[in-house]
């Protein structure tokens, strides 16, 4: 009786272990988030250093992120010593949740989750060391993105690898037009970024005049969307967006009966 129950609780731990192994690559939840470890508590021994990186297109200017912005993420990891390598990612805001949204992998990703945080891992060990994957930021807050990576030999065996990680804080990109005061809901804008063509939902208290203009990061008119007398309700307009506009982060605000509401959004071409 004494060894059946042995070899149940080793079989229960190797389950455990193995529950966050993908079969097809990598192992998840191993970020170095709060709470996790990193490839290092299985894997060391190796020479060199491995470096990991993260970077974003567009890219993450200053550290801040646009809301609503789908960025490719990218991760680096490389090592003069390797040529194999792997690597894990999670994306979670100041709560330990996630922040955001992996929307589509890449070429040699895959998406799992760690419980409930959702992870981005390799689907093969990599040659290259560098994949991507896409994010739609969140509307706001603190966003980090942990990454570990892993410079493995290839033999199968953990006792020859380098592990590294790294961590990129992330704030919501902010203006310098503030909400004076706000309707019964605030003015939302969809697609977010857009190219074309522009959808504004937003609910008014009472009927009035309505003007909804496009502002530039410098507090210029651009572009006035909307300039009528509405009634009271939900409303949704859609609007060409002016061929003219370069791309970039630009403000919609709608202003009635001295009431505003402002939304950040970004135009691409």
């Amino acid at each position: 009786m004494k060894k059946i129950t042995t070899l149940l609780t080793l079989g229960t731990l190797v389950l455990g272990l193995t529950s966050f192994v993908i079969s097809s690559g990598g192992m998840i939840g191993q970020t170095g988030s709060p709470g996790e470890g990193t490839c290092a508590a299985c894997h060391g021994g190796g020479g060199g250093q491995t470096s990991v990186s993260i970077t974003g297109n567009p890219a993450f200017t200053g550290n801040q992120y646009v809301p609503g912005q789908t960025y490719t993420v990218t991760i680096t990891v490389s090592n003069g010593s390797f040529s194999k390598f792997g690597f894990d990612c999670e994306i979670l805001n100041s709560s330990n949740a996630n922040a955001g949204n992996m929307s589509a992998a890449f070429a040699g990703v895959q998406f799992a989750n760690a419980g409930s945080k959702k992870n981005a891992t390799h689907t093969g060990i990599s040659s290259s060391g560098v994949w991507s994957f896409e994010w739609v930021a969140p509307t706001s807050g603190n966003a980090t993105i942990y990454a570990a990576g892993n410079a493995v030999d290839g033999t199968g065996s953990t006792g020859s690898d380098k592990a590294g990680h790294t961590s990129l804080a992330l704030t919501a990109l902010g203006t310098d037009i503030r909400k004076e005061s706000v309707l019964s809901t605030e003015i939302t804008l969809y697609p977010n970024p857009s190219a074309n063509e522009i959808s504004l939902n937003y609910q008014l208290l009472n009927e009035g005049k309505v003007k909804i203009d496009l502002y530039n990061l410098s507090g210029q008119v651009v572009a006035t969307i909307l300039d009528e007398e509405q009634q009271s309700g939900v409303h949704v307009v859609n609007k060409a967006l002016p061929l003219d506009l370069a791309a970039g982060i630009y403000i919609a605000k709608l202003e009635m009966n001295g009431k505003v509401s402002a939304q950040k959004m970004f135009i691409k071409r």
